[in-house]
């Protein structure tokens, strides 16, 4: 059974969302609750990977000149050992499997062409890989990560909470 998320840890991440760098004191005193509660809930929460806390950098600004989106068509039966490889590459910042062709989309954030050909050598040696193309983004026009969470937590624990009432 999945572990359900209560009303104080969604809380505590949509407060993270908006700013990841707020302190435990100030999470306690919008949430209500203890800091030493928010500290322990905060480690439970990473723990079990509900969220990460990282510096969210803009790869354009820091100076990869190419932000390449990968999109992989694999064989069906060996879209898992490619993306088990692909995990393999380093230069990759982000790997989905999808539901249609190509069912593979990968990111990266490199510096000159020539690492692209690099990269794109390495992905197309993968066996089980019929086809890759490259798109490169122009400029980021949003990049948000205060994007809430999930209406039906929210809706399922205020239920639960009416009902302890």
């Amino acid at each position: 059974m999945r572990e359900q998320l209560d009303k104080i840890d969604l809380q505590i991440i949509r407060l993270l969302q908006i700013d990841g760098r707020m302190a435990s004191s100030e999470i306690a005193k919008t949430t209500g609750v203890p800091e030493a509660t928010v500290r322990y809930r905060l480690k439970r929460i990473i723990d079990r990977k509900y969220i990460q806390i990282v510096a969210a950098a803009n790869p354009i600004k820091l100076g990869f000149g190419i932000v390449a989106c990968i999109s992989i068509e694999a064989e069906t039966k060996r879209v898992d050992y490619v993306i088990e490889e692909l995990e393999k590459i380093d230069r990759i910042v982000y790997i989905a499997q999808m539901t249609t062709i190509p069912n593979v989309e990968v990111e990266s954030y490199i510096e000159t062409i020539n690492e692209l050909h690099t990269l794109l050598s390495q992905i197309e040696m993968i066996d089980g890989i019929i086809q890759v193309e490259t798109a490169f983004i122009r400029r980021i026009a949003r990049d948000r990560y205060d994007f809430g969470t999930p209406k039906h937590l929210s809706e399922s624990n205020n239920d639960a909470d009416t009902k302890k009432e």
